[in-house]
């Protein structure tokens, strides 16, 4: 993995923060994900977009659970060498995301589907795959310097976010923006024209699996069925509880 740019967490907040896996803020890599296998990917998420997709909240419509209705991104997830190779970049030892209805998304952005609006992320780490970026005038990935609830309590009071600290990154296919945007203040800058179609995949610390972003109410408000609650209870006793009593203990 060829590595384009890269901005470590505490450049990227202005701040150093004890709440965080490494210091591993944003990167954008070159990838060598094979193109006829993310060709697929994309072709089945267009062929079920009406049908499974839904712009719930933040302006963003997306495929939740998406290797559910697309085994081929479990290829990906599991892509010999991946996992390796980012936590190397991360400088921790990282697995994927364990709760299925969030592990992995596909995004669709544009004109007509929305770009997702100022906010952070629930999983701690994520990777970005671009599947198509077609005519985009837009679209790039921006990411407020400062505070995520400072930035976040002026987005909300309609303020104008000074322009001097938005760091402006362009998606492009063959490359994937990998970060730790868990209370990281970002969003898709808006877009006029084109498609924008990614591929979301979500990670986490093996030491540190509690150090996470998403309480049950944020995830129940994409998965009102609860048919996930099980699965996340036995992460919270099994893995989560006894990682953290560990890393307590520790300090």
């Amino acid at each position: 993995m060829k590595v384009e740019f890269e901005m470590d967490r505490s450049t990227l907040l202005r701040k150093n923060e004890h709440w965080k896996i490494g210091n591993l803020g944003i990167m954008q890599i070159q990838h060598d994900y094979p193109g006829e296998l993310l060709d697929t990917i994309k072709r089945k998420a267009l062929v079920i977009k009406e049908q499974q997709s839904a712009n719930m909240h933040l302006n963003l419509r997306f495929i939740r659970n998406a290797q559910k209705y697309i085994p081929e991104i479990a290829e990906v997830v599991h892509y010999p060498g991946r996992l390796e190779g980012l936590s190397e970049l991360a400088g921790e030892e990282l697995e994927p995301y364990p709760f299925t209805v969030i592990s992995t998304a596909i995004t669709f952005m544009g004109p007509e589907d929305g770009t997702v609006d100022w906010h952070g992320d629930g999983p701690p780490i994520t990777e970005l795959v671009a599947l198509e970026h077609e005519g985009v005038t837009g679209g790039r990935l921006e990411l407020y310097q400062d505070d995520f609830e400072s930035t976040m309590a002026a987005v909300q009071a309609g303020e104008t976010l000074d322009p001097d600290r938005v760091l402006h990154i362009q998606h492009k296919v063959g490359s994937s923006m990998f970060g730790q945007l868990m209370r990281v203040p970002h969003r898709t800058e808006p877009m006029t024209s084109g498609t924008r179609i990614t591929l979301t995949m979500n990670l986490r610390s093996v030491e540190k699996p509690f150090m996470d972003s998403n309480p049950m109410h944020y995830l129940a408000a994409d998965n009102p069925d609860f048919e996930w609650v099980d699965e996340y209870v036995d992460d919270v006793r099994y893995r989560q509880l006894p990682a953290y009593l560990k890393y307590r203990e520790s300090l």
